[in-house]
């Protein structure tokens, strides 16, 4: 068992050394951050993220962050800057180039070429005084802190900063740039982040498959259309159609233990002032309030009305979205 405290010990390490060095960035957060945001924000044309190696990779990321929030971004590699795209690099464009050392030599073509059209350019390195540092509008600098490896030389820690500073900034602009989740479900309408976002309108049961029945309807029509429709509840509406209570397959059970005529009025036990959802709830929304009313269904009500039913069923696949 030693090899496995041996290697506990080490995960532990990494860990802890990774979680110090976000602390420390945390504490580094000033106004060059919120003038980088609000740069960002005004950019009239996209985010151009460039950067080599591991920090490359987190530019990719930091890219594709602002890119699904509502800020066009794209990822440019230095090399190829150096071989054509600096095409790519238009005036209306910020730049932002991750350096930890900030000596980067393959990203001097484009920091040059960013500056040659006035393009704000944004330094995330560890060292202001760098030679990238000297072309910066802004230098956001991460913590020198040691990486996190045995030998201190693969990026770690390092390239964790990076990508929570990239993710900070990302959802900052998105809140100034009022991106709702509604600008969110239209560029994802797709995968699980889609399905999250749908309204409930859109899955929920309607007309004919609602269990309804009239206010003075007796127990055993209840029964009925319970079984008719078979999501183990019927809703109670009066004269006007409003929805002012719910018969359950719980009330069903209490009912027959005590006893109780099959033909008297569903009304006298049915549970009133049943909970009710919006149809514009999101499904997402709509999993929280399962969770938290532990209810098995819940009736979509606008204006007093029933328009649908929902049952907890129809969440089994955002169910297991979420717990992905």
């Amino acid at each position: 068992m030693l090899i496995h405290e041996i290697i506990k010990n080490q995960l532990k390490n990494v860990v802890e050394k990774e979680i110090s060095a976000v602390v420390k960035l945390c504490e580094t957060i000033d106004d060059s951050w919120s003038k980088t945001v609000l740069i960002i924000r005004d950019c009239k044309g996209k985010v151009v993220v460039s950067g080599v190696g591991k920090s490359g990779n987190i530019c990719q990321k930091i890219a594709a962050s602002f890119t699904s929030t509502g800020m066009p971004s794209i990822f440019i590699h230095p090399t190829e800057a150096s071989h054509g795209d600096l095409g790519l690099l238009e005036s209306r464009d910020v730049l932002i180039t991750l350096s930890a050392s900030g000596q980067t030599t393959e990203l001097l073509d484009i920091v040059q070429y960013a500056s040659r059209l006035k393009v704000p350019i944004i330094i995330v390195t560890k060292n202001p005084t760098s030679s990238l540092a000297h072309f910066a509008d802004i230098v956001l600098q991460i913590p020198d802190f040691p990486e996190a490896g045995i030998n201190g030389l693969a990026p770690t820690t390092s390239t964790t900063c990076q990508l929570v500073l990239g993710d900070a900034l990302a959802i900052a602009v998105m809140s100034l740039r009022g991106f709702t989740s509604e600008n969110f479900k239209e560029i994802h309408p797709g995968g699980n982040l889609g399905a999250r976002l749908v309204p409930v309108k859109n899955m929920m049961y309607v007309d004919d498959r609602m269990p309804l029945i009239d206010l003075s309807a007796s127990i055993k029509e209840a029964i009925i259309e319970m079984n008719s429709k078979s999501l183990g509840c019927v809703g109670i509406i009066n004269h006007r159609n409003q929805y002012v209570g719910i018969f359950t397959d719980g009330d069903l059970r209490r009912s027959l233990e005590a006893e109780v005529s099959l033909e008297e009025p569903v009304s006298q036990h049915m549970t009133p002032s049943p909970l009710s959802i919006s149809p514009d709830l999101t499904m997402s929304e709509l999993l929280i309030f399962f969770k938290e009313k532990g209810v098995p269904n819940v009736f979509v009500v606008k204006d007093k009305i029933p328009i649908g039913i929902i049952h907890i069923h129809q969440l089994a696949s955002i169910s297991s979205m979420n717990a992905t």
